[in-house]
Formats: structure tokens, C-alpha cells, sequence
């Protein structure tokens, strides 16, 4: 949360008055007049209250001014003046909704004060504002409330304090407030895409899915061709079980944003969980042609040629059972030559395949040292090709980054 500049307020400009000069002349350096001075100055067309409310001012005395300030506009509500005074006499007090509606009366009964009272806002939001900043980053969350509810009656439009308010309130376990500010939010600025995908994760920490959908294709309906609202609807699409709508979302994002990184990874992710292999290498490879060093694409390749060496080992188990039954049925002690060719080659596919996986896997190890899967899976290849020692090297790796973690659980 960035602090917001403030611009130093301007008090009203007010002109000489060349009927008084020479009073002006007869009474200057008299100390004993000063008071009497203001009110003769003021006293012109206003009100008794008005002028009363100017001597108090005068004498920095506030709170007697906003007594005679609430007098006069009372007694006239389209004295500009006055309410732009009492504005200001409320915002010394903190009462920051009735400042707001004071400086609004003022500018409906006369422009006259426009600039000030913009001035003069700006300067109170941002103090309230920047307490709340400051509050938050202390995760002082009732206090960063109370300023940023401040903030909001200063400037009841603005769309910083309304996203920072529905933070604090999801950070003190007041979801349905939060969800109620960024729906205000919304309505102030329809293509505000941070506010929904901030209320679809207030729905996805409640498992309401189906309130997440709706939000997101409301966002759709503003936006179709933003490729993380299709992002976001394909997750939660998978969350629920809609492979095919999830894919269906994922491919029109890739059609609006083919390189997106963070969209081939998910879509790759999602091919690996239904076992689809070669459509998740397929995505993984796109990355790695402009991003070699992606991590997770390199892992996650490594992973698809284990999977693909385990799948074709099932395979060759499966087969020679299945030779050994036939052969143990037609009373025959020796398999035929076919059964071995084909052992022969699902083996030869297999070895082959966690080869393939070696290069990945390491390279995976050097981009992240401290990744234990990674250590896992690689010690796994090395098994798998009868490197026995180097499999127990990764392994030991791999168990002292688990019990570095179990020891400090902030680390990966």
C-alpha cells in the first residue's frame, strides 16, 4: 500500500475592503482592536452568527465557531460560506461525514469555494488514508477500519478506500462486508477486475464455487476477451469437476494470449491430472521454446517421460503374466517368440523413457536446490535405471530438505 501525496490546502483569498482604509489608518498597531477590527471587516451582509463564527476562528477557537456556524446555516442553508467554514470546523473535529455534507452544501449553493474544499479533502483523505496504510502494515486491522471508514466519508467515490476497507474487513472475519464493499466498487468502476477476482477468492475460501462462476461470468460479460477471467473460471471449472469446461476455457484464454505462461502450466497441469500425458509434455514444450529456465515446466516434462516409463513397465508386466497363463494352458513350459519380442520391447520403451527423464530432472535439481519432489523423482530415475548409488544420493537430499522443513515450516 502506497502513502498518498498531499497538496497543502489554501485558505479563502479575501480582497481589501477600501471603504475601511481609513479606519484601517486610525485603528493598525492598536493590539486592544483586533478583534473588534475582524468583526467590523466581516460584518458587512452576513449573518450575526457568521461574523460571531469568524472572531472565534480568528482566536483558533473551533469549537465556539462551530456552534455559531451550525447557527447560521441553520438559519440560511445557501450561505456558501458558512457551510464551507463549518466544513472545515467538523473536519478538526473528526466528524468527517458531517464535513462532507457541510462542503456539499457549499458547492451546490455556490462554486465559489470548489478549489478549497477539494484541497482540503484531498488533505484530510489522505492522512485518514495513509493511517489506515500504516495501521495494515502493523495488522492493526480494527485500527486500519476506523481510518479507512474515515476515508470513505471524506470521499465517499473513492475506489482506493473502498478495495483497502474490504480487505481489512476479510482480514477480521467479515466476508459478507467485504464481499458488499467490492461489490460498491464494481458499481463505481465496472471493469474493475481486481475487485472480482478479490470476491471470487472470498467465495473459493468458502467452497462457494457456484457464487465464484457467477462472478466471473459477470466479469466475462464486461470483459470477454481478458484471458485471466477465463483463467479463473477454468480453475474453478477443474475444482469442481468440469474437465471439459475447464479445457474449454483454458484453449479460448491460449486463443487471446498464446504465450501466457501461467496459462500453458495450468493447462499442462490439467492434462497431467486426467493422465493425458502427451497433451501436458505438448504445453509444458511451448514454454520451455521461449522460457528454458521455467522450472515447472522442466520438472513437469521429467515427470511425463517417469510416467510414460512406468506406464510402458505395467504394460510389459501385464503381458508376461498373460504369456505365462497362456503358455501354463496350453501345457507349454516356454513362451512364444512373439510374447518375448514384445517383453522385449516394452522394456527397451520403458528404459528408454526414464532416460528421456534424466536430463529434466536434473536440470529441475539445479534450477531449485531445495525442492525435495524434485530430489524424489530423480532419485527415482536413477532407480529405475540401476544407478543405485546416485538414487540413495538424491533420496538422502531429499529426506534433509523434509526434515528441514518439519524444523522450520516456513521453508519450502
Amino acid at each position: 500500500m502506497r502513502p498518498l501525496k498531499t497538496r497543502k490546502p489554501r485558505w479563502p483569498n479575501t480582497k481589501p475592503i477600501n471603504r475601511m482604509a481609513s479606519l484601517l489608518k486610525k485603528i493598525r498597531g492598536q493590539r486592544k482592536y483586533a478583534v473588534l477590527l475582524a468583526t467590523i471587516i466581516f460584518s458587512g451582509c452576513q449573518s450575526k452568527e457568521l461574523t460571531t463564527a469568524k472572531v472565534h476562528i480568528q482566536q483558533n477557537d473551533w469549537s465556539k465557531a462551530v456552534v455559531q456556524l451550525e447557527k447560521a446555516v441553520a438559519e440560511n442553508p445557501q450561505n456558501a460560506e458558512a457551510q464551507f467554514l463549518l466544513g472545515r470546523g467538523y473536519a478538526l473535529q473528526g466528524r468527517f461525514a458531517e464535513m462532507h455534507r457541510a462542503f456539499e452544501a457549499s458547492l451546490k449553493a455556490s462554486p465559489h469555494f470548489a478549489l478549497e474544499i477539494k484541497s482540503w479533502q484531498a488533505q484530510h483523505f489522505s492522512e485518514q488514508f495513509n493511517l489506515g496504510v500504516k495501521a495494515a502494515g502493523e495488522k492493526d486491522w480494527a485500527a486500519a477500519r476506523e481510518a479507512f471508514v474515515a476515508a470513505l466519508q471524506i470521499e465517499p467515490a473513492h475506489p482506493e478506500a473502498y478495495r483497502h476497507l474490504a480487505y481489512v474487513h476479510d482480514k477480521l472475519g467479515e466476508p459478507e462486508k467485504a464481499l458488499q464493499l467490492y461489490r460498491t466498487l464494481i458499481e463505481i468502476n465496472p471493469d474493475d477486475w481486481e475487485a472480482y477476482f478479490a470476491m471470487v477468492g472470498i467465495h473459493n475460501q468458502r467452497r462457494e464455487y457456484e457464487k465464484s462462476v457467477a462472478v466471473l461470468e459477470q466479469a466475462l460479460a464486461k470483459g470477454p476477451r481478458q484471458p485471466r477471467i477465463l483463467a479463473e473460471l477454468a480453475f474453478i471449472y477443474d475444482c469442481q469437476g468440469k474437465s471439459d469446461e475447464a479445457f474449454a476455457a483454458y484453449r479460448q484464454a491460449l486463443q487471446i494470449k498464446p504465450d501466457d505462461k501461467d496459462l500453458l502450466l495450468n493447462l499442462g497441469r490439467l492434462y497431467l491430472a486426467k493422465e493425458d500425458y502427451a497433451g501436458a509434455v505438448r504445453e509444458f514444450a511451448k514454454i520451455l521454446t521461449f522460457d528454458p529456465d521455467n522450472f515447472e515446466a522442466t520438472y513437469h516434462t521429467g515427470l511425463y517421460y517417469l510416467k510414460l516409463g512406468e506406464r510402458f513397465q505395467k504394460q510389459r508386466r501385464e503381458a508376461e503374466e498373460q504369456a505365462a497363463a497362456a503358455s501354463l494352458s496350453a501345457a507349454s513350459q516356454r513362451p512364444s517368440q512373439s510374447d518375448s519380442s514384445q517383453s522385449a520391447g516394452l522394456r527397451l520403451a520403458a528404459f528408454t523413457n526414464f532416460q528421456a527423464a534424466m536430463p529434466f530432472l536434473l536440470k529441475a535439481v539445479a534450477l531449485d536446490t531445495l525442492h525435495a519432489g524434485a530430489y524424489f523423482n530423480l532419485g527415482f530415475a536413477y532407480t529405475k535405471l540401476g544407478e543405485v548409488e546416485k538414487a540413495k544420493e538424491a533420496f538422502k537430499r531429499c529426506e534433509e530438505l523434509q526434515e528441514a522443513k518439519n524444523d522450520n515450516p516456513t521453508k519450502r
